[in-house]
C-alpha cells in the first residue's frame, strides 16, 4: 500500500466521507482516509430503530463522558460519538436541520467571511436530495444525502403537535427552511426506510475510485510536523506503527473532541499546559480545546394506560410482531421510526429574536438504557439551543486522554431557559389533544413545582443531545484556531474541516451543518470558486404549513 497521499483525511465521519467523495472527484488527487473504527456493518446502523442500541454500543462509539460537572450534581455526562465508518451520522437520530438562518449571519458578522447564511445554504443545497421539497429555492435534489418525510408516524406525534398548535404556537412544515419556529413533523436521513449516514451517501459511490484509500482500524497517533508544516501523520494498527506522508494537506474532521485531542497530542494548543503534561510544543495555540458548547437537555416524560404510543406490553404482541414483517417488507413502521418523529421550537421568551428551546417528542416509552421500555408512554426532551456556557477539552497529564468540559448550567441563564422550557411543556402536555391518552407525569413529577425544585431536577437528571462544537473555533482574530479558509493559524499545509470550527452551536442538530461544513471546505481546497446563492433563496420568509 501506498504512504504518500496528495490529502489525508483524518476522521471517516460526517464531515470525512464527504470530503473524500468531493476531493477525489476528478480523479487527480489521490486521497487516504483514516478512521479508527471499522465497517458501517451492523444491522443497528441501518435499521433506523436500532439507534436505541447505539448511544451505548462499546464497539461503535467512542463512550466519552465529561469530568465531573459542578453545576450539574457533579455527574459524569455521556457524550457519545461514532467509531465506524460514518462517525456520528451512523449513530445519530437521524434528524435533519440546520439550525437558524441567523446563526450564520452571526458567524458572518463576527469576521467570518464567506459564513452568512446566504452564502452557506448552496451548500446544504448541493449535498441534498430531498424529494418532498423538490421546488423549493431552499432545499437541493440530486445531491448525495437523501432526506425523507418519515414513512410512519404515531398518532401520538399528531397529538403533540396539535397540542403545541393549540397554544397558538405557529405551524412548520420545515424545520430545515427559512424560518425553523413552530410545531410539526422532523425529516430525516433515510433512504428507502434505512439510515443514510454519510458513508452510505457520500463514501459508498467514491468506494472505487482508484485514488481513493481507506484505512479502517487505523488511530491517528500525532500529526508530524517540519518547519512549520504539516507534512503527515503518525498512525497505529495493531501496535504496528506507520508514517503517512501528504504532499498537499492533512485535513482534521476528528469532530469536536477528536480533532483538538490530536492537535494537543502533536503539540499544537497551549504550549505551557502542553510542557506541564511532558508534551513538547510545536506551536502555541492557546485557544485549542476552548470554546466547546454542547445542547444540555432535561427530560419531561409521561406513562398512560393508551397503547398508541410506542411500547412492549402483552397487549400489543402482535402489533409487535406485525412490525417486524412490515418492515422486512415495505420498510415502514415501527422498525422505519427514530421514536423521534416531531418537534416544537420555542421562544421561551417574548424579547429573543430566535427560538431558544427545542423540544424532541418521545412517541414512547423510554427505559433507563434509552430504548423503548415496558409499558406505553411519551414524552420529550427539552433542549437548550443557545447556550451561554462555555468549556473546554484538556489533556489528562499522564494518560493525555481527553478531559471533557462542558460548564454546564456555569452561566445561570441556562437553567433559566430550561426551567420555562420545562414549563412550557406541561402546559402543551395539558391541551386538549393529550386527553384520551389520559397521561400521569413521572418525570420530573407531579410534585415539582418551583421553580428551584425544577432547576434542581434539571441539574441532578440533564444529558446532553450529543452536539459538542466549537474547541477549534473559527474566526479572523489571530486568537482563533483557523481562519475563515479553515487553515489553522500559524501553520501551513493543516486544516480542519468539522464541527469544531463553529465560533458559536447553531440553533438545532449539528450533522447537516457539519456536512455542509465539508462541502464548503472542499471548494476553498480544491481553489474553486464558492457557489452563489439563487436570488429566490437569499431571503427568509416564514415556511408554510
Amino acid at each position: 500500500m501506498s504512504d504518500t497521499f496528495d490529502y489525508l483525511i483524518v476522521g471517516a465521519g460526517s464531515a470525512g466521507c464527504v470530503l473524500a467523495n468531493r476531493l477525489t472527484e476528478d480523479g487527480r488527487m489521490t486521497v487516504a482516509l483514516i478512521e479508527s473504527g471499522g465497517r458501517d456493518r451492523s444491522p443497528l446502523i441501518h435499521v433506523p430503530l436500532g439507534v436505541a442500541g447505539l448511544i451505548r454500543h462499546p464497539r461503535l462509539n467512542w463512550l466519552h463522558k465529561t469530568v465531573p460537572q459542578r453545576h450539574a450534581a457533579g455527574r459524569r455526562i455521556a457524550m457519545p460519538a461514532g467509531r465506524v465508518l460514518g462517525g456520528s451520522s451512523s449513530i445519530n437520530g437521524m434528524v435533519y436541520m440546520r439550525g437558524h438562518p441567523l446563526d450564520y449571519d452571526d458567524w458572518a458578522k463576527a469576521g467570518n467571511e464567506g459564513w452568512s447564511y446566504r452564502e452557506v445554504l448552496p451548500y446544504f443545497i448541493r449535498s441534498e436530495d430531498n424529494l418532498t421539497w423538490r421546488h423549493s429555492p431552499f432545499h437541493g435534489t440530486g445531491g448525495n444525502l437523501r432526506v425523507s418525510d418519515l414513512r410512519s408516524i404515531n398518532d401520538v406525534s399528531r397529538a403533540f403537535v396539535a397540542a403545541g398548535l393549540s397554544l397558538q404556537y405557529r405551524p412548520c412544515a420545515d424545520f430545515a427552511g427559512p424560518d425553523p419556529e413552530g410545531f410539526g413533523y422532523r425529516q430525516v436521513t433515510q433512504r428507502d426506510g434505512r439510515r443514510e449516514s454519510t458513508a452510505r451517501a457520500f463514501y459508498n459511490p467514491a468506494a472505487q475510485r482508484p485514488n481513493l484509500t481507506l484505512r479502517l482500524r487505523q488511530t491517528v497517533r500525532r500529526l508530524v510536523f517540519r518547519e512549520g508544516r504539516a507534512v503527515g501523520v503518525e498512525v497505529e494498527r495493531d501496535g504496528q506503527t506507520q508514517f503517512l506522508t501528504a504532499r498537499r494537506e492533512v485535513i482534521l474532521t476528528a469532530g469536536a473532541i477528536g480533532s483538538p485531542v490530536l492537535l494537543m497530542r502533536s503539540g499544537v494548543g497551549c504550549a505551557a499546559a502542553l510542557a506541564s503534561s511532558g508534551i513538547t510544543p510545536v506551536h502555541d495555540l492557546p485557544q485549542v480545546g476552548r470554546n466547546l458548547q454542547d445542547h444540555a437537555a432535561a427530560s419531561i416524560q409521561f406513562r398512560t394506560d393508551h397503547t398508541g404510543p410506542y411500547g412492549i406490553s402483552w397487549k400489543v404482541l402482535p402489533r409487535l410482531a406485525w412490525s417486524g414483517i412490515d418492515y422486512l417488507l415495505f420498510r415502514r413502521g415501527l422498525l422505519a421510526s427514530n421514536a423521534l418523529e416531531a418537534a416544537g421550537f420555542i421562544r421561551s421568551r417574548n424579547d429573543l429574536d430566535r427560538p431558544d428551546i427545542q423540544y424532541t417528542f418521545m412517541a414512547g416509552s423510554r427505559s433507563a438504557n434509552g430504548r423503548i421500555g415496558r409499558g406505553h408512554g411519551y414524552g420529550a426532551s427539552v433542549i437548550l439551543l443557545r447556550p451561554g456556557s462555555r468549556g473546554e477539552i484538556t489533556l489528562d497529564p499522564q494518560s493525555h486522554a481527553p478531559l471533557i468540559d462542558p460548564r454546564f448550567f456555569e452561566d445561570d441563564t441556562d437553567i433559566d431557559a430550561l426551567v420555562r422550557g420545562i414549563r412550557i411543556a406541561r402546559r402543551i402536555f395539558a391541551a386538549e389533544a393529550f386527553n384520551e391518552y389520559a397521561g400521569r407525569e413521572i418525570q420530573p413529577g407531579p410534585d415539582v413545582l418551583a421553580d428551584e425544585a425544577i432547576a434542581d431536577y434539571i441539574r441532578n437528571t440533564s444529558a446532553t443531545a450529543f452536539h459538542p462544537v466549537g474547541t477549534c473555533r473559527m474566526g479572523p482574530d489571530t486568537g482563533s484556531v483557523v481562519d475563515p479558509q479553515l487553515r489553522v493559524r500559524g501553520l501551513s499545509g493543516l486544516r480542519i474541516a468539522d464541527a469544531s470550527v463553529m465560533p458559536n452551536i447553531v440553533s438545532g442538530n449539528t450533522n447537516a451543518p457539519t456536512i455542509m461544513i465539508a462541502e464548503k471546505a472542499s471548494d476553498m481546497i480544491m481553489g474553486r470558486p464558492a457557489l452563489v446563492a439563487d436570488a429566490k433563496s437569499s431571503t427568509t420568509a416564514f415556511c408554510p404549513f
